[in-house]
């Protein structure tokens, strides 16, 4: 995120479910000094045409409404670039929303996307469009359910979830460069639950295993951010080992940032696949934004 020039990108609904993200992203490209390239794309042809199968009773309504969508993304789109002080472009295509954000990832410094609450006829033709945009964009994501306050993140505390794989130490590098452009502090989190040292669980505090545990995780913790000190010696950087589930843990550790910060994968998700299980449920419930990121040799790949 520290490549100068480079707008943030909002994909936005026009039915109000993406209000948080649209907001969030605007005040992102205002601190940053950023242009903000605001999306909206729909199918309302394919949306229609399984209306019509299902047997909905007037599909030329559903065309209309998403005109009228299109228009109001228009007229708030405008309103918004006054309001916050920031050039804004704006993108409307008859498209896949996720192929129409993913057209920006090379541009972007980050893309923002909203978990609007669809309808099962509407999640049925167009996917989960954040999940999607997370497992495949090549620039960090930045997922924001619409319960989330986004007025009240003043914290100026930045977490990032560690665990030593070479997606976590990419989003470390994101988010010392995130907290360097907008003033902020890092916390950087790494969690442990059941280890086994010597052929026994750990579950005894302060127990020679148990600080063997701990004393590992944070070494962990020093290698990864052991370059990031030097480079971005402005940033004040806090290392935090925590025991407990890895979701719940990120989940309560999250409370009180601005921002919660995770590689794609990692966190002790399943091996291979595009988005790890963690940072797609720390993405449904996190009530700070997640920013998920892809490490660099990922890019470019399918």
């Amino acid at each position: 995120m520290s490549e100068r020039g480079r707008p943030v990108v909002v994909g936005a609904d026009g039915g109000g479910t993406d209000s948080a993200a649209v907001r969030w992203a605007a005040g992102l490209a205002q601190r940053l000094g950023r242009e903000l390239v605001v999306v909206h794309a729909s199918e309302p042809e394919a949306l229609a045409a399984r209306a019509a199968g299902a047997g909905a009773p007037d599909v030329t309504a559903l065309l209309e409404a998403e005109e009228e969508r299109a228009d109001q993304v228009r007229e708030e789109a405008a309103r918004l670039g006054e309001s916050v002080g920031v050039p804004v472009r704006l993108d409307v295509q008859r498209a896949s929303p996720l192929r129409a954000l993913l057209e920006h990832e090379d541009e972007a410094c980050a893309i923002v996307v909203g978990t609007g609450r669809k309808g099962v006829l509407e999640e049925f033709v167009l996917g989960t469009t954040s999940i999607g945009v997370a497992a495949h964009a090549t620039c960090p994501v930045v997922v924001i359910n619409p319960e989330v306050d986004v007025d009240g993140l003043d914290h100026g505390v930045i977490g990032v979830a560690v665990d030593g794989s070479a997606d976590s130490r990419a989003a470390a590098r994101v988010a010392m460069d995130y907290a360097g452009g907008t003033g902020s502090r890092v916390v950087a989190i790494t969690t442990w639950y059941l280890e086994v040292v010597d052929g026994y669980v750990v579950t005894e505090p302060d127990s020679p295993e148990w600080r063997r545990v701990e004393e590992d995780r944070m070494a962990m913790l020093e290698d990864t951010f052991a370059g990031l000190r030097r480079s971005h010696a402005h940033v004040p950087l806090e290392l935090s080992v925590r025991r407990g589930p890895v979701l719940s843990t990120l989940l309560e550790a999250s409370e009180g940032l601005d921002l919660m910060v995770m590689g794609s994968r990692g966190m002790g998700s399943v091996r291979g696949r595009l988005l790890g299980s963690v940072s797609q449920r720390l993405m449904r419930t996190a009530q700070v934004p997640v920013m998920v990121v892809t490490r660099p040799q990922d890019r470019r790949q399918g």
